[in-house]
């Protein structure tokens, strides 16, 4: 290992790492945003929920939906309803606790409302504006395990890179530690 050609190799390692980092999160932002179901209120939307547990209801202030564009910044006054289709059920909406938001594309969205599924099915989410207005038309999106998946998918790139890093890094010192011992 005393070449300068090791040099190289470890250059390549740690760029290889870089690249591989990058083609790993590429394919799972799209797979994030899947994980998205939009809603146009005011108004009213069926969501196939498939899972039971923990959901967020974003507004997102930049946003398309069948192929228009939206952009509101406040949702002020907006009124949300989630109703069980097959039983009429209320499910109950609390005020999300924390402010998470998220930034994918030209896509941006705040935490405003969270409920908790117990049962997968569908589910009716109505929105109304203070007296019965039309406008501004607000988008939300609803999404269960979407920041889980986010973490995840930056905790992967960050150990791809720091991997290849310290194997790159490995591979300096040891050619460094052989040239030295040779020259002594």
């Amino acid at each position: 290992m005393r070449s300068p050609l090791w040099f190289i190799v470890a250059g390549a390692i740690a760029l290889g790492g870089i690249a591989g980092a990058v083609f790993y999160v590429q394919p799972r932002l799209g797979g994030i945003e899947a994980r998205l179901m939009r809603v146009v209120v005011p108004g009213s939307a069926v969501l196939t929920l498939r899972e039971a547990g923990r959901y967020t209801i974003y507004h997102e202030r930049k946003s398309v939906v069948d192929g228009r564009y939206y952009a509101s910044e406040r949702a002020d006054g907006l009124s949300l309803r989630l109703v069980g289709e097959a039983t009429g059920a209320v499910v109950p909406l609390s005020e999300s606790a924390g402010n998470s938001t998220y930034a994918v594309g030209n896509r941006e969205g705040t935490s405003i409302f969270t409920f908790t599924m117990s049962q997968p099915g569908s589910y009716r989410l109505i929105g109304e504006l203070p007296g019965g207005r039309a406008e501004p038309k607000v988008v939300l999106a609803v999404e269960h395990g979407m920041l889980g998946a986010m973490f995840q998918t930056v905790l992967g790139a960050i150990a791809i890179v720091f991997g290849s890093l310290a194997a790159a890094g490995a591979i300096v010192g040891v050619t460094i530690w052989q040239r030295t011992k040779v020259k002594t």
